[in-house]
């Protein structure tokens, strides 16, 4: 049995893993910032209500809940729109949130996990992979957050800490809801987490799904400015 930590745990992808893991008797501990969403996702996980922008409230979770086996760095915001119909405000939530929200988190985990050991799993995206349009500001946190686990994955190397980023495309959860275009490859967010959990299980640092979209995408981040920028103009006019 482990302990296992997820944030963002009220709704979407974290809700779900939180289900599978509860169901298989792991000891999982939930958190959010919506305590009202927390309390319906399941009778058997622990709840602890928490605001990751917040230290203070990041690190009072961490002591509650002692020793953890499996941290997933789960929460987060989308707001899609285009770069100069953003408010500043919005680009600063996006990245308190998404990026130092979850270094928040990291930054409080990996001092104690350096002697004990552990997992920890930063959920990312595959918009991360390079900028895309109307996706400027969660795109932009998403990139950070990789290239954050890239740098801290080749310092942890002489440390028992096993980290991964997770990378997922689009997931039918309450934020896709505000994409107003075809999302391709759309799966349900109890697939997904089951494709987390399966990759959780594995050594590969980056779990990427699905895998169509995951190559097509990656094959856009080896192309050159001029070819990519064709391609994309092309797509906006489709």
């Amino acid at each position: 049995m482990k302990r296992i930590w997820i944030t963002g745990g009220g709704s979407g992808i974290g809700a779900e893993m939180a289900k599978i893991y509860a169901e298989e008797g792991h000891n999982v501990f939930i958190s959010g910032r919506n305590k009202n969403k927390l309390e319906k996702v399941s009778p058997d996980v622990t709840i602890i209500p928490c605001d990751i922008t917040n230290i203070k409230q990041v690190k009072k979770s961490i002591k509650k809940m002692q020793s953890l086996d499996l941290v997933i760095l789960n929460a987060g915001v989308y707001l899609p729109g285009k770069s100069f119909e953003t408010n500043i405000l919005e680009y600063k939530e996006t990245m308190e949130v998404n990026y130092f929200g979850t270094l928040n988190c990291l930054l409080e985990i990996i001092p104690i996990m350096k002697s004990k050991g552990g997992h920890i799993a930063v959920v990312s995206s595959l918009a991360g992979y390079r900028g895309l349009p109307n996706s400027s500001a969660y795109g932009s946190s998403k990139a950070a957050l990789i290239h954050l686990c890239e740098s801290m994955k080749a310092e942890l190397e002489d440390y028992p800490i096993k980290l991964q980023v997770i990378n997922p495309g689009f997931v039918k959860t309450p934020m896709t809801k505000k994409n107003n275009f075809d999302m391709p490859y759309l799966i349900e967010p109890k697939l997904a987490a089951a494709k987390i959990i399966e990759g959780l299980k594995k050594d590969k640092f980056e779990i990427a799904f699905p895998k169509p979209l995951a190559r097509r995408i990656k094959i856009l981040r080896l192309l050159p400015y001029n070819l990519y920028f064709y391609l994309i103009k092309r797509m906006i006019q489709k």
